[in-house]
């Protein structure tokens, strides 16, 4: 991984955050994403060999952890409480993109879109 190499909160906290992908893979495991495909569909044009790459890291770093899924196929994904402080970043960028970004058709993907509202419903407060 490369390095501004120097001390500075900024610096050090974008060698992670600014890591392409990295800001997609932190709001999919916020919207409940835990497994690998989960994480990737949630995250269009992703290579499998990047997030693996990607968790790993962020593994080492303490923003997730893993553990081995109860049918011992894959693994289960979560946020630490370090990944929670960061997903905050990634909604301050998520608004400071809503108010000041145009958004050009070019940008607007149907599947996301439908995708990121389908995850970011409160499952639990459904009416059964």
């Amino acid at each position: 991984m490369r390095t501004y190499g120097q001390y500075c909160p900024i610096a050090r906290g974008a060698e992670i955050f600014a890591e392409r992908w990295t800001p997609l893979i932190i709001r999919n495991l916020h919207l409940g994403c835990g497994s690998f495909s989960e994480i990737l569909v949630g995250a269009p044009g992703l290579s499998r060999t990047l997030l693996s790459q990607r968790l790993k890291r962020l593994e080492q770093l303490g923003v997730v952890e893993s553990a081995a899924k109860s049918d011992g196929r894959g693994r289960h994904y979560r946020l630490t409480s370090a990944g929670d402080e960061l997903f905050a970043v990634c909604q301050s960028l998520g608004e400071w993109g809503a108010r000041w970004l145009d958004i050009a058709p070019e940008n607007l993907d149907p599947f996301v879109a439908l995708w990121s509202m389908c995850n970011a419903l409160r499952r639990d407060r459904l009416p059964d």
